[in-house]
């Protein structure tokens, strides 16, 4: 008897000290996801959004709208979200979880033209911020966060693109 209670004691323990170490390892490959469809849909955006008639002097600028409309499609197709505010702004982009997996996204876009002194031509620097609240996965996270508990946590990834065009 004395050995079951044990055991039963050893479980609990286990169960106790390893639920925290599994959440870590979710929210690691949370962000490590958000951060590979941050710079994906980037990359996708990238080329179709740069306005053509500026490419024959190699500047290159940037058609924002074209952008946020590039980078939407390509950011609904990798993290299974849809936009909740299409046309309303191409700088704060706000996407909704079609399957609950998360709560909602807000995609920050800053774009930046600069001329390079040195070869006169036209650089822009598009910097991406992506932000949400961690949805825990584990029962007792979910239940301290019910609870009214402070354990919220936020997904924050941050990419910068730099677009130029070399001869």
């Amino acid at each position: 008897m004395k050995n079951i209670a044990i055991g039963v004691l050893v479980v609990i323990l286990a169960s106790v000290l390893l639920e925290p170490l599994v959440e870590l390892l979710n929210l690691g490959r949370e962000n490590i996801i958000l951060g590979t469809a941050l710079s994906n849909s980037a990359r996708s955006a990238r080329d179709r959004s740069l306005e053509y008639e500026f490419q024959r002097n190699l500047d290159a600028k940037v058609n924002e709208d074209k952008f946020a409309e590039y980078f939407s499609d390509a950011f609904e197709a990798a993290m299974n979200v849809t936009r909740k505010n299409p046309g309303a702004s191409n700088t704060e982009l706000e996407f909704r979880s079609n399957d609950g997996k998360y709560n909602d996204f807000t995609v920050k876009l800053d774009f930046d033209e600069e001329t390079d002194p040195k070869r006169e031509q036209v650089v822009t620097k598009v910097t991406l911020e992506a932000v949400s609240d961690y949805k825990f996965k584990t029962k007792y996270l979910k239940l301290a966060a019910a609870a009214g508990e402070d354990v919220d946590y936020q997904l924050k990834e941050e990419r910068v693109l730099v677009l130029t065009i070399t001869n």
